[in-house]
């Protein structure tokens, strides 16, 4: 059998208390030692959140100065392509007004050469160009040639002739053309006059031909009497 032997513990008088005193000076010690803690970190979250305030000031500022760049850009830009755009348009009117001088001065210089162009007035080309299904625009030229060049009073008489389905149908110019009240057409020039306009085809009409005659305003006599052939260019 094992052999047993007690233990004797000395008692202590205050023992307790002391232990006791030790615990509650932890507490109080680390109940201060919190206190401290606890304001040192307020204080830094307040440091902190005033950084952060004034970063977030800034980043503000910072939008606010790259919003009114990117509004100046669009603006800058949409003034740019207006710039362009009004550039473009200007350059399409020079190059018209270029092509224009240059077939006038064509023409010009065609009256002078041209010795075998009878004399009087004469219908120089007739063009047509597709707009779209039903719509073309037309230029044809009048010009004179007299011993004695002036400004003088013409009238033409424009008839387009064609079909609409088995019935020959022979239409005035001012029937097809919205700008022209009335035929015949006043015109009025020196060397040539270049006419031009926009043709509207009724349904189911189909042109063959347009014929122009031309006289003095003056004279029943037609000095010129031509027939085209309805041929649009592409």
């Amino acid at each position: 059998m094992p052999e047993r032997r007690s233990v004797v513990v000395t008692h202590r008088k205050g023992y307790k208390y002391w232990f006791f005193a030790a615990f509650l000076g932890v507490c109080i010690v680390s109940f201060i030692l919190g206190i401290w803690w606890q304001q040192s970190r307020q204080e830094e979250l307040q440091s902190e959140h005033q950084a952060l305030s004034e970063q977030v000031l800034r980043l503000a500022q910072s939008l606010d100065i790259k919003t009114t760049e990117l509004e100046m850009m669009r603006l800058n830009t949409a003034v740019d392509a207006a710039a362009l755009e009004n550039a473009r348009q200007e350059m399409i009117v020079l190059q018209k007004q270029i092509f224009e001088n240059e077939e006038q001065l064509g023409l010009y210089r065609e009256l002078l050469s041209d010795g075998s162009q009878p004399s009087g007035l004469s219908v120089a080309k007739f063009s047509l160009t597709q707009i779209s299904e039903e719509q073309l625009a037309y230029r044809w030229v009048a010009r004179q040639k007299t011993a004695k060049m002036q400004v003088t009073n013409v009238i033409a008489e424009i008839t387009v002739m064609g079909n609409k389905g088995d019935r020959v149908l022979t239409l005035p110019l001012s029937d097809l053309d919205s700008n022209i009240a009335e035929m015949p057409i006043r015109l009025k020039f020196k060397y040539f006059l270049i006419n031009q306009g926009v043709l509207t085809l009724p349904e189911g009409f189909n042109p063959d031909k347009v014929r122009i005659v031309l006289r003095y305003s003056w004279s029943k006599k037609v000095s010129d009497d031509k027939t085209f052939d309805w041929v649009v260019e592409e």
